[in-house]
C-alpha cells in the first residue's frame, strides 16, 4: 500500500492579537485569531481551515462516490457551518454540511435513495472526517436541485 505525505510551513508572532502565515504546495494565506475570539481577524484561522478541510474532503469524496455509482449529476455545491464552544474548554462541537447536488433531471425515488446512500457513505469515507471521528459531531443536510436547461429557462 502506498503512503502519501503532505507538508505545510507556517509561522506565528504574538498572542491572541498576533499574526502569521501558512503555506502548502498550492495555498498560502495569512493567519489570525478571529475577531469574535479577541483576535484581529486579519487572516484565516484554524477553525476555518479545519472546516474547509472537512467540507472539501466531503464534497470531493461525494463526487467520487456518485461517479462510482454511475449517478449523472451536473455539479455539487456545499455550504458548511462549524460550531465552536467554550463549554469544557474551547473546542469544535459540531459541523453541519449542506451539500446541494445539482442534477440534470428530476430525481426518481430510486435515484433519491441512491443519492442518500452516497451522501451517507461520503461522510464515512472522508479521510478528514475519519481523523476527527469521536471528537466532533458531523451532520449532513442535503438538498437536490435540477439545473435548468435552455428549454426550461
Amino acid at each position: 500500500m502506498k503512503d502519501f505525505t503532505f507538508t505545510t510551513n507556517g509561522s506565528w508572532h504574538g498572542s491572541w492579537n498576533g499574526s502569521g502565515q501558512i503555506q502548502t504546495k498550492s495555498f498560502a494565506t495569512g493567519l489570525a485569531v478571529d475577531s469574535a475570539m479577541g483576535g484581529t481577524g486579519a487572516g484565516t484561522n484554524p477553525d476555518e481551515l479545519l472546516l474547509s478541510a472537512l467540507a472539501s474532503c466531503y464534497v470531493i469524496t461525494l463526487g467520487i462516490g456518485l461517479d462510482k455509482e454511475g449517478i449523472d449529476y451536473h455539479h455539487i455545491s456545499i455550504h458548511s457551518r462549524g460550531i465552536v464552544t467554550k463549554m469544557g474548554g474551547l473546542h469544535f462541537e459540531k459541523v453541519i454540511h449542506y451539500p446541494v447536488i445539482h442534477l440534470n433531471r428530476q430525481p426518481s425515488e430510486h435515484l433519491r435513495e441512491n443519492l442518500l446512500r452516497c451522501i451517507h457513505h461520503a461522510e464515512l469515507n472522508c479521510m478528514i472526517a475519519k481523523a476527527v471521528h469521536g471528537n466532533l459531531k458531523i451532520d449532513i443536510e442535503p438538498t437536490f436541485e435540477v439545473v435548468p436547461t435552455r428549454d426550461t429557462e
